[in-house]
């Protein structure tokens, strides 16, 4: 019986060739692209891959990239009360795709999300990955108020900042907060406005974040919408490319009890811009096509980049325009127009429907639907533009719709001098 042929030596050395050749090297560009559409939290972890990782995700260019990326699966912040007790809310940044796709939620209770472990109580803004939080507590017949900003998806969080005193409030006095970004000095603000309708003005404070200062600017050029007329989360200041823009009247408010509005004429409406950068103002006139005759308080936001107006028309329809170009009266052009009989389906209380407010929350670019909050309603409703019908989200939390924010998670770390929180458990403050 022959012996079977001998192994070819040419074949173990050319398997240790191969295996000493390096493996394929994909292109930096084509990491750097794939990586950037990575969750902050998978992000994170990837630093500790190797020192060139690290350098990489840390690199601002890299974070911008991010963070135009993120803007696609932008979430929105849900408020809810799980204790019962006002001002004792958790803030959960959840995932518009996840709304969208509508299925049964019941959101977290991790203690993470609670703003009294925090020290604080609403959520005045959101801006690339930070939530502007506000704390106050009152002693005697004053009330201290502060602010702590947080980033939710990297566990940051600053201390104490921007301390009021509002000794010098009064029935008559009111505040409106907003947060936004100056492009030009690659800073954060948080600006204050401080009705005072007895004397039908309003004068306005500013504090950038690197020095924790509040200065004064020039008065609010109109009469910014009061919070007795106006539901908590409608028509405060909504942030767009360096600028926070308000809709206000031009002269006093008067009031008619719950129809007021209908006896405020459009010409008395102005979109106030004050740009963050040269803080100076600029005032638009809503759309020509706002009467301006409707029980319904008319309302700013922001969607996909545009700044819009929507309002009630004539009891039967929804419609929002968008500012084409910023800044440019001419460019307001209709951009939905939802009629009443269309949302029915969604809604119990039909003559409730016409009269009550709507505020849009977020349009979705994938899947043409626009996230509507009604505060008769105690869940959001989806619209979809393409076949006009409307359902319902199906969460179990009684969720404060009309606090909701846009919000965007970023790798932005260098807001100012931080503090650390185990996204997995609230920690201790270092």
């Amino acid at each position: 019986m022959s012996d079977p042929p001998a192994k070819s030596r040419v074949q173990p050395e050319a398997e240790a060739e191969a295996e000493a050749e390096p493996p394929s090297v994909l292109p930096d560009e084509l990491i750097t692209e794939v990586l950037s559409r990575g969750d902050v939290k998978s992000l994170m972890r990837m630093k500790c891959v190797s020192k060139y990782w690290n350098s990489m995700i840390s690199d601002p260019r890299f974070v911008k990239l991010h963070m135009k990326q993120s803007a696609r699966n932008a979430h929105l912040t849900l408020s809810l009360c799980k204790s019962g007790i006002d001002g004792d809310n958790n803030v959960v940044p959840y995932p518009v795709r996840g709304l969208i796709e509508n299925g049964l939620i019941t959101l977290p209770s991790d203690p993470y999300y609670r703003l009294r472990d925090k020290e604080c109580q609403y959520v005045i803004g959101s801006c690339n990955g930070w939530l502007c939080l506000l704390g106050f507590s009152s002693i005697g017949a004053y009330r201290h108020i502060w602010f702590r900003f947080w980033n939710p998806a990297m566990g940051k969080m600053t201390q104490k900042l921007g301390y009021i005193c509002d000794n010098v409030l009064g029935l008559y006095t009111h505040f409106k907060f907003a947060f936004g970004y100056d492009v030009s000095s690659d800073t954060y603000k948080v600006v204050l406005l401080i009705l005072d309708e007895a004397r039908n003005r309003s004068n306005v404070l500013v504090m950038s974040l690197g020095n924790n200062l509040w200065r004064a600017i020039q008065r609010f050029p109109a009469v910014p919408l009061p919070f007795r007329y106006s539901d908590p989360g409608v028509n405060d200041g909504v942030y767009l490319n360096g600028s926070l823009n308000w809709l206000a009247l031009r002269d006093s408010f008067h009031s008619n009890g719950v129809y007021g509005w209908k006896r405020v004429d459009a010409e008395e409406f102005v979109i106030v811009s004050l740009d963050l950068g040269t803080e100076t103002y600029r005032r638009f006139m809503p759309p020509s096509g706002f009467d301006g005759k409707s029980p319904v308080e008319p309302s700013i936001c922001i969607l996909r980049d545009y700044l819009c107006f929507s309002h009630d028309d004539k009891r039967t329809d929804l419609v929002v325009w968008k500012m084409e170009e910023f800044g440019v009266e001419e460019s307001w052009t209709e951009l939905l127009r939802i009629s009443y009989q269309n949302l029915q389906s969604a809604h119990l209380d039909f003559v409730d429907l016409q009269y009550s407010q709507w505020l849009p929350l977020h349009l979705s670019d994938r899947d043409d639907t626009l996230i509507l909050a009604n505060k008769q309603e105690r869940q959001a409703i989806l619209y979809n533009l393409r076949d006009n019908s409307a359902v319902r989200t199906r969460i179990s939390d009684k969720v404060e719709w009309f606090s909701a924010k846009v919000h965007v998670e970023s790798l932005v770390s260098d807001i100012l001098k931080l503090r650390y929180i185990c996204p997995e458990l609230l920690v201790e403050w270092i």
